[in-house]
């Protein structure tokens, strides 16, 4: 199991935790410290363009969010 925390640097206080979380890290391998600001990934921003290039060649292929809410809540 893998647990995501979102940690705004803001405050001493959160950048205490932040920087114990980097000591930490350094002394043990299960646990991963990302900074990531909010930015996609080179391969997420490549899907998303692809998959905006697909919506644009094929604009009624996709379906309406209350479309794919009533598939989900028959499921």
């Amino acid at each position: 199991m893998i647990y995501t925390f979102q940690i705004s640097d803001e405050s001493t206080q959160s950048q205490s935790i932040i920087n114990m979380l980097l000591s930490l890290s350094e002394d043990y391998d299960f646990l991963k410290v990302v900074d990531d600001h909010g930015e996609l990934s080179h391969e997420r921003e490549e899907e998303l363009d692809r998959r905006y290039e697909n919506f644009l060649k094929n604009p009624r292929s996709g379906k309406s969010w209350d479309e794919v809410k009533r598939n989900l809540m028959q499921e």
